[in-house]
């Protein structure tokens, strides 16, 4: 037994949507099922983010998901110092393929980072802009941006350290975010390839 107010809305609701006419199949954002037909909104785009080098040679968009597929941390290895001419390198791990080129190609330099495995940095050959590294083992898998070449660095935040007994004593730990030492971070990443 159904109450007036349901058959109001069912006759309201739905009885016209059963009698729409076939040119309104046309339109991207109705589908049919079985004889009822029902609206759907558009796929929403992923967002992005753009970058550049400090010349704009080099223009590159990143598409996540969301914010939280990039893991944006901050090194205090001599090799990141090194790199960044700073006293830390701030990267974000994103997937290979969420970054795209838009303009110009940047100079890749290869070199051993100290502990016998090779990393390739990619910069921009004009302003020596470093925008981007990644090692031998996950080339094919994964990119570190430098989020300072981001138009917009601060919507990745750091969510990490490493190697943080190499830290500047006058810099602070970065509040409510998780300081990793580098065997630390190795016993973990052992044990979540031994139990995978």
């Amino acid at each position: 037994m159904t109450s007036t107010l349901q058959r109001t809305l069912y006759n309201s609701t739905y009885r016209p949507r059963l009698n729409l006419s076939l040119s309104q199949f046309s339109r991207p954002n109705l589908y049919c099922s079985s004889s009822i037909h029902f609206f759907q909104s558009p796929p929403r785009a992923m967002p992005t983010y753009p970058g550049s080098c400090y010349c704009r040679d080099i223009e590159y968009e990143l598409s996540l998901a969301s914010p939280d597929d990039a893991r944006t941390s901050l090194c205090h290895c001599k090799s990141c110092k090194k790199a960044f001419g700073t006293n830390y390198g701030l990267t974000a791990k994103i997937p290979k393929d969420a970054l795209r080129l838009i303009k110009g190609a940047p100079k890749e330099h290869v070199a051993d980072n100290g502990s016998g495995s090779l990393i390739h940095r990619e910069f921009c050959s004009n302003c020596g802009s470093f925008i981007c590294e990644y090692g031998d083992a996950v080339k094919d898998q994964f990119r570190y941006l430098c989020v300072g070449s981001l138009d917009d660095p601060e919507a990745l935040p750091p969510k990490g350290e490493f190697f943080c007994s190499s830290r500047a004593n006058w810099m602070p730990e970065i509040p409510g975010r998780s300081s990793m030492s580098f065997s630390a971070m190795c016993m973990v990443a052992n044990e979540l390839r031994r139990i995978s």
